[in-house]
């Protein structure tokens, strides 16, 4: 689903495309699917194993090969092909602090993102949050992944999820450990 999102923002662009990739969030969040970035924050409070989230991590990167492969086959292979290069080579050029560092905020909104949504039914919670970190340029492991597929020059640009998705763990599980924090605090 996310690497529909992606496909759909490496289409439109801007900040209708950036709003409309949430459409791969949403319809993770209704179909109760397993994406690492909705996942990876529960590691705060006990409710998933490592286990698990290496299988959903793995399940993801998958997903988003066929999703690319798929793309592969049609004429609209080359304008996704050369948008997606792009993304790519900027998490290149970035280096792996700054891709650890960008992780963060997009870990803390997608966990915003999946648990909002979660206790709402509210589809603003998995809109808003999405456009945002995309029109704020942070790294996302799981569209990483599909950007890679698409527009790879060369297989060390897969090097570039492992910080990515540090930094999307520390963002989620930062949130999630500080927000159950606050609220035992509150109670006391």
């Amino acid at each position: 689903m996310i690497g529909l999102g992606a496909i759909v923002y490496l289409s439109v662009g801007g900040p209708v495309g950036a709003l409309l990739f949430a459409v791969g969030l949403l319809t993770i969040c209704v179909f109760k699917l397993d994406l690492f970035t909705g996942k990876i924050g529960l590691v705060a409070t006990g409710d998933i194993t490592f286990v698990k989230l290496l299988e959903v991590w793995v399940g993801n990167f998958i997903g988003t090969f066929i999703a690319a492969s798929i793309m592969l086959g049609t004429p609209r292979f080359a304008a996704l092909s050369e948008a997606a290069a792009a993304i790519s080579q900027v998490r290149m050029a970035n280096g792996p602090v700054a891709n650890l560092l960008l992780g963060i905020p997009c870990g803390v909104l997608m966990f915003v993102a999946v648990t909002g949504y979660r206790d709402s039914r509210n589809a603003l919670f998995v809109f808003i949050p999405v456009a945002a970190f995309i029109l704020c340029g942070f790294n996302h492991c799981v569209a990483d992944m599909m950007y890679i597929h698409l527009g790879a020059e060369s297989w060390t640009e897969y090097r570039t999820l492992i910080p990515t998705t540090i930094g999307n763990a520390i963002g989620a599980i930062g949130f999630n450990y500080i927000w159950n924090k606050c609220k035992f605090c509150r109670t006391m």
